[in-house]
């Protein structure tokens, strides 16, 4: 009777274990930006395709909560933080505040390619074709900033081929295949994430967006104030937007460029908004223009 109350005990804390585990893992937020590509082969198309592939292995395999990628990129752009090329901890987790995860994955495709081998005799030749691809990941903790996990996962494809007096055996590159490859290499990064000890914490939220409401006479108002971190004697930078660029096949706001309009300097401080001086003037400050 002890025995079976004992097995009983051991099922139920077992169960409870994988409850709690899952529990904690769904409310784990993450999101993953464009890899960078770093194999030589094609442009940036490889890091974001390769960023699609990893959220769609996290979102099947894992309990993770993963940021949709059209809001993330949306994100980016809007904000010019950049997703594009390499991409550092400190950005990584300022993106993270805005979107509201509590950690942030980077990557690179370091890998993605294919290789010929083969032997020939009496007018025959047989070759074999590999694909391979490789991708190193990072995970930020978007309150520390720091980088609290990195690993990396390969993946191989092959065919062979035969050419007969110069007929046959040319094939060229299959992106299907390497493809392939490259999927294989990120569920194996997919399967280390599932692994990690990722927890579920409060993240600080990101800075108010910080804009002016009015230019009268040299004193500007700001929308924002004790309530965004704003203190007297604090210098701003004025931006304002100068044009979007965009995706010429589909229209996507690829990223926002902001030009530097002139400079202030916090003189009185409320709870929802704040008086400055103009300090620089060079562009023309007016309403509607950001600070930071």
């Amino acid at each position: 009777m002890n025995n079976t109350k004992n097995l009983l005990l051991i099922v139920v804390g077992l169960a409870l274990n994988i409850f709690i585990a899952n529990s904690s893992l769904a409310n784990v937020r993450i999101a993953v930006m464009d890899f960078e590509n770093r194999s030589g082969y094609g442009g940036w198309k490889i890091g974001a395709g390769a960023a699609d592939v990893l959220t769609t292995e996290l979102v099947k395999g894992t309990k993770l909560n993963v940021f949709e990628r059209d809001r993330l990129n949306t994100i980016i752009s809007e904000q010019n933080l950049g997703n594009s090329g390499r991409v550092d901890p400190a950005t990584a987790a300022a993106i993270g505040k805005i979107t509201g995860v509590q950690y942030v994955v980077t990557g690179a495709v370091t890998e993605y390619g294919d290789s010929k081998q083969g032997a020939s005799g009496k007018g025959v030749s047989i070759g074999r074709k590999g694909y391979s691809a490789s991708v190193d990941i990072r995970i930020v903790d978007v309150e520390t900033s720091q980088v609290i996990f990195a690993e990396s996962g390969s993946g191989t494809e092959s065919s062979l081929s035969l050419s007969v007096k110069g007929i046959g055996g040319g094939e060229k590159f299959d992106d299907k295949k390497a493809s392939k490859a490259m999927r294989e290499a990120i569920k194996k990064v997919a399967k280390k994430i599932k692994q990690a000890k990722l927890s579920a914490k409060k993240v600080s939220a990101a800075p108010a967006n910080i804009v002016i409401a009015d230019v009268t006479d040299g004193v500007v108002t700001l929308n924002q104030g004790k309530n965004a971190g704003i203190s007297s004697g604090d210098q701003l930078t004025v931006k304002r937007k100068a044009k979007e660029i965009k995706d010429p096949s589909t229209g996507k706001v690829l990223r926002v460029v902001y030009k530097t309009v002139g400079k202030i300097k916090i003189t009185d401080v409320d709870t929802g908004y704040a008086l400055a001086t103009i300090v620089d003037n060079s562009g023309g400050i007016k309403t509607g223009d950001s600070a930071e």
